[in-house]
């Protein structure tokens, strides 16, 4: 009996509760009342507004593009007077690593872009008021007004227009000739020509008589023996022109040229241009040997490479900060050091940093003018090659000589040590894997002598 009253209990709980449940799902909710927005008062027309002149945009500065597995090389000097021998050794080390088609060297061009060429605006002004007197039968203004405009665009030898300035010259030598004074419309017409010698006077706009001085001008012009230029620069490799025509890289020796005033740039990649107005006698040298200046990017970059070419830092076993600092100022990977000293000659200590794995070649040794094998810096730039490239690089001397070829492999060293592992120049590298960071020489296997 009781068991049949427990049944009906539940029974009865279940129907109210699904009553319950039935009556709230089918219970509506009342709609919102939806109030009207007030209206709004309509808005007061905008004022006029007066068109404001836009700025002129500022030149963006240039943006370095980093060079994938790039490559730059710096030598510096550890004294004053071993200040040449750097510049060969940079420039050797340079042209070596460059011929190589799988070493992809950073363009300091790029990186160090030369500053925007002057505008010659002031001068074109003035000749062209020289040209205005002049049609205006005012040759005493007008040759003060191309005089003017002369020394304005030989101001600035590195925008150099040889034609322009040769124009100016033709029309001053004509002022100077309507004023009498044949002297000065001779050596202006010597100088046009030595600016632009193909230049010829418009026959439409000088008379017969200025022709025929221009004429006389040019037979000794071409009768005239030519001189030679000397060009030297520091550092060395720089590029000359002379008349805006490339005629090769310092040192230049025995450039020959019309005798006056010449225009020559000196122009090498991150240093500022350098430009100069020689006078070249007939038959005699005129020498220039600048030193360029850096420009203040690249300086700041020579003081880092300085800092880590120290003696200190090539024996230290960290990576120099500075190192990390040049990498990311040029957009490199690998950083090519050489420290140069000038004993009983000069010599070179060469090192590379490879940024990306902290990993380092160390002990290449380098002379210049040397005829050793292991001295040259063909032999340095082939081993900074192999480092570049992952090649396995031993000298004869190295101390992996007489062991067993397993363990000269990196994949052994590898397995040792638990992470990557490259050798060059005879000395292993690893990377340890659990804590990514490098481990440097490997030396912790007693009795191979490492």
């Amino acid at each position: 009996m009781s068991t049949f009253r427990l049944f009906l209990v539940l029974a009865l709980a279940l129907s109210v509760s699904a009553e319950a449940q039935s009556a709230r799902r089918g219970k509506k909710k009342p709609a919102p009342v939806v109030k009207p927005e007030p209206k709004s008062k309509p808005e007061p027309a905008p004022e006029p507004t007066v068109a404001q002149p836009e700025p002129e945009p500022t030149p963006a500065p240039p943006v370095r593009k980093a060079v994938e597995n790039g490559t730059v090389v710096f030598a510096i000097a550890r004294s004053s007077n071993a200040e040449s021998a750097a510049s060969q050794i940079q420039e050797a080390l340079t042209r070596e690593l460059s011929s190589k088609p799988d070493v992809q060297m950073v363009d300091l061009g790029s990186a160090f872009p030369p500053p925007p060429p002057v505008s010659l605006k002031e001068a074109d002004a003035l000749y062209e008021q020289g040209k205005e007197s002049y049609d205006n039968l005012d040759p005493e203004t007008a040759a003060a007004k191309f005089n003017a405009a002369a020394d304005a665009y030989e101001k600035h030898p590195g925008a150099f227009k040889p034609q322009q300035l040769a124009r100016t010259f033709v029309f001053l030598g004509a002022c100077e000739f309507l004023n009498g004074d044949k002297p000065g419309a001779k050596n202006a017409f010597l100088r046009a020509l030595a600016a632009d010698p193909l230049t010829q006077p418009d026959h439409n706009l000088f008379g017969s008589d200025v022709q025929t001085a221009f004429t006389d001008a040019q037979q000794e012009f071409n009768a005239q023996k030519p001189g030679t230029l000397v060009v030297e620069s520091k550092p060395s490799g720089a590029q000359v022109t002379v008349r805006g025509e490339d005629v090769g890289l310092t040192p230049l020796k025995g450039v020959e040229v019309h005798p006056g005033r010449q225009p020559v740039v000196i122009s090498l990649p991150g240093y500022q241009p350098y430009a100069s107005y020689p006078q070249v006698a007939s038959g005699k040298n005129s020498e220039l040997k600048p030193q360029l200046e850096p420009l203040p990017e690249l300086a700041q970059v020579l003081a880092a490479a300085a800092k880590a070419s120290s003696a200190k830092a090539f024996d230290g076993d960290a990576m120099p900060p500075e190192v990390a600092s040049i990498a990311d100022k040029v957009g490199a990977r690998y950083v090519v050091l050489a420290a140069v000293q000038q004993k009983k000659g000069a010599e070179a200590e060469v090192q590379v940093w490879d940024v990306r794995t902290k990993n380092r070649l160390r002990g290449v040794e380098l002379k210049p003018a040397s005829k050793e094998r292991t001295e040259s810096p063909q032999a340095a730039a082939e081993r900074v090659h192999g480092f570049l490239t992952g090649k396995l690089v031993a000298e004869p001397s190295s101390p992996l000589k007489g062991l067993p070829p397993v363990v000269k492999k990196p994949w052994f060293w590898a397995a040792v040590v638990g992470g990557a592992a490259v050798v060059t120049g005879g000395i292993v590298y690893a990377t340890q894997a659990r804590r990514g960071g490098p481990l440097g020489p490997v030396s912790g296997l007693p009795g191979l002598g490492f």
